[in-house]
This record gives structure tokens, C-alpha cells and sequence, in this order.
């Protein structure tokens, strides 16, 4: 990360996993994962809940370190005071409502609005002595060092806990189920292309605070400004269902360049006064993302099926649904472009830069998904996990979440 914990901590961002397409409910249930569609004239209403952690980031040689760099103090005009040290913890937790309307079997449009119910860092602050000094004889303690810098107007940081009811970025989405392609038809290969485009509805962090959240796109860093996807899906069936499903799916994420204004250390004079040599504003240019998922799913239990009033009390039309049980596992490797800081300080850009450079993440997520579809409820509910700790990554930081969430089919026409 960057070597002020004002940029460090506000980028720290953890990430979100937004659902922009869901599970085909009625007309291609077999087609589940990342080519699925509703049914023309349907609605689906998912709201899900979500917990995230991040405390580790990938150095360039893919080893864990903390998500800052140790923050090397020194006299004025003299040695070095010592070294502050810090292991941040970040916590975001997320409450996402999600609407779903399929204009025609093809076509699924969405959009979907994340709300933070709560942000929290915990800078896990230490301290590193540095040279003797001898007008105390002896070098500075942590204790010693703050006291020196509250004597010149710099408190020591706390933890930050706010962002209640504060939105991320809108997500608007569409996905359109293209028709059998030629070649791939014979092996019973699905495809679909989506888009997606976020809306800049997030809070930026409090420039002049230490330790800060924002719920931006480049702060919680795991979706772009704009995506666009194209995936591939095939499935295996028995007794007319789908057991085994595997799918690919590629993407471009973008990423538009941001302005922000320089801290001019107004409550943080020793750390944060950045203005007079940085100018009053700086730009970011923070990189595209690309990347590819692998997705196996699997089907345990198709549970009972009966002809209900969902199925308009037709046994064939029930057996269309999704089976009740479906497992899934998918793997992303996403490539991280560098950043790049624009100001009046080419050495001060580097120091930022330095900590964005190309990278990469791997994402494990596991779900399972329960629907109630086939004995009568349009009701089905999910449970996820997702994990950037389990294979290391190239300069990024690993965010893990854990999400809970249900979904309501609704058809008024």
C-alpha cells in the first residue's frame, strides 16, 4: 500500500462480490451460472447480506505482508526517531438489494445497490526505535514519540468505525443469452455476453483524516466503472437435469482516472501535510483489470417436484425449474494494471506507485443454493464464500467475504 496511512488505510478497501445475473428460474433452468436469463415479463428481487476482512496484501515476490509499510520518522535535522509500524484490520459489512427484469428470454437487465451498514479499520499501530538521542538518553519509545508528536499538534491514530447507511457505487447490468453459435451448438455449449457500469453514487474518504473508508469503485477495488463479459457454459444432464455444469467466463474490467484533493494536514500535521510540495489536487489513474473464471457446479438432490400453481399446475412445467440443491466452485485469476499518480511531485507519485504496480488476484468462492421453486415457493436462498488468501497474489490486497442472501421471483404479466 502507500507509505501514509491516509492513502494506505482509505484504499485498503475491501471487496464486494455483486451478484449482477442470478440462477435461471423457468424457461433455461439448465443454463445456470454465468449465462443464465429470466424469463420475459420476470422480475427477481435478491437481497443479500455480507461480511468482509481484509488484513493481508501480496508483495511483489507473492509473499503476505501487512496492508501498509512501516512509516520511518526522523528528528528535525537530526536521526532517526524509529519506525511506525502497523497491521491494519478492515472490515466492511454490506447490506445489497438487487432487481432483476428479463425484457425478453434473451435478455436479463439489472441493477443493483450496495449500502455499507458499517466500516471498520483498526490501524494495529507499533513502534520500531530508532538512533540514540541525547536529549533523553536513550532512543524514543512509542510512548515517547507520540508524546513528541502531540507536543506538535499530530495525535496518535485510533480505530475508524462509520459508513453506516452510506452506498457503494450503483451497479446498472445487462446480459443477453446469444443463440446457438455455429460449432458450438453440437456440443451443447451455452454463451452469453454482459455489461455492466457503475454509477458514482460512493463516498470518497475525509482527506484529512489519518484513518479513513471510502465506498467507491477504487476503493473497495474488486468491480470496474464499466465491465464487459463473455462466458460459456456446458452442461451434463440426467433424468432431464443438469448435474454437472461447467463454465468459463472472461472479462474486461475499466477503471476512469479520479481527482483528488492533496491533504494539507489540517488535524494531521506531521503525516498528512502533503499540499505545499504535492500542489492542492492530484490525479489517479488506477489501472484496468482483466480476467477469467473457471465455475463447476453441481447438482446433489433435485428434490420433489409438483405440478404447483408456480407451474401453472403442470407436472412437465415444474421439472423445467432449478433442481432444489445446486453446489458450486469457481476459481478467478483477475490481472491488476499499475496505477498511475499524477501531481506536482514525480518522487511523491512513485512512493504511491510503487505499491500499485501490475499485479494479480486469485479468488476461490464456494456457494450453495437452495431453491424452493420446484414444491411451490418462488423462494430460493444462498450462502457464499469467497477467499483471496488461499493462493497468493502479485501485488494486491486479499479481501475475503462470507454472504447470505435470498431471492424473490415475481411475475405480474
Amino acid at each position: 500500500m502507500n507509505k501514509s496511512p491516509v492513502f494506505a488505510m482509505a484504499q485498503v478497501g475491501a471487496g464486494v462480490t455483486l451478484l449482477l445475473l442470478a440462477l435461471a428460474i423457468g424457461a433455461n433452468p439448465a443454463l445456470a451460472g454465468n449465462t443464465a436469463t429470466l424469463p420475459a415479463g420476470a422480475f427477481l428481487l435478491d437481497g443479500n447480506r455480507l461480511w468482509t476482512r481484509t488484513e493481508t496484501r501480496w508483495s511483489d515476490g507473492r509473499t503476505a505482508q501487512p496492508l501498509i509499510d512501516g512509516i520511518v520518522r526522523y528528528e528535525p535535522g537530526g536521526g532517526l526517531q524509529g519506525t511506525i509500524t502497523a497491521k491494519p484490520f478492515v472490515s466492511y459489512r454490506f447490506v445489497s438489494t438487487q432487481l432483476f427484469y428479463g425484457l425478453t428470454d434473451h435478455l436479463t437487465l439489472a441493477v443493483a445497490a450496495p449500502l455499507i451498514t458499517a466500516s471498520v479499520i483498526e490501524p494495529r499501530l507499533g513502534w520500531t526505535p530508532g538512533q540514540y538521542q541525547s536529549t533523553l538518553g536513550r532512543p524514543y519509545s512509542e510512548t515517547d514519540f507520540w508524546q513528541w508528536a502531540q507536543s506538535m499538534g499530530q495525535p496518535k491514530p485510533g480505530d475508524f468505525r462509520g459508513n453506516d447507511g452510506v452506498l457503494a457505487d450503483l451497479v446498472l447490468g445487462a446480459r443477453y443469452r446469444l443463440p446457438p453459435l455455429p460449432g458450438l451448438r453440437d456440443w451443447g455449449i451455452d454463451s452469453a455476453v454482459a455489461v455492466q457500469g457503475a454509477l458514482p453514487t460512493g463516498q470518497r474518504p475525509d482527506p484529512e483524516e489519518l484513518v479513513a473508508a471510502g465506498t467507491t469503485v477504487w476503493d473497495l477495488h474488486n468491480y470496474g466503472d464499466a465491465e464487459v463479459h463473455l462466458a460459456l457454459e456446458r452442461g451434463w444432464r440426467w433424468d432431464g437435469v443438469a448435474r454437472i455444469n461447467l463454465g468459463v467466463d472472461v472479462y474486461y474490467s475499466w477503471l476512469r482516472e479520479r481527482s483528488y484533493q492533496t491533504p494539507r494536514g489540517v488535524r494531521n500535521p506531521l503525516l498528512l501535510t502533503f499540499a505545499p510540495y504535492v500542489g492542492e489536487s492530484y490525479r489517479i489513474n488506477p489501472g484496468d483489470m482483466a480476467g477469467v473464471t473457471g465455475l463447476l457446479e453441481l447438482v446433489p438432490w433435485i428434490g420433489p417436484t409438483r405440478g404447483s400453481w408456480i407451474a401453472g399446475g403442470k407436472l412437465e412445467n415444474a421439472a423445467k425449474f432449478p433442481p432444489l440443491l445446486t453446489l458450486s466452485a469457481a476459481h478467478t485469476y483477475a490481472h491488476v494494471n499499475s496505477s498511475d499518480w499524477t501531481s506536482e511531485s514525480r518522487l511523491w507519485d512513485w512512493e504511491r506507485e510503487e505499491d500499485w504496480q501490475p499485479g494479480d488476484k486469485n479468488t476461490v468462492k464456494l456457494g450453495a443454493d437452495l431453491s424452493l421453486l420446484r414444491i411451490g415457493l418462488p423462494l430460493q436462498f444462498y450462502a457464499g464464500y469467497r477467499n483471496q488468501e488461499w493462493i497468493p497474489g502479485r501485488n494486491t490486497r486479499a479481501t475475503n467475504v462470507t454472504s447470505v442472501g435470498a431471492r424473490l421471483l415475481l411475475k405480474f404479466w
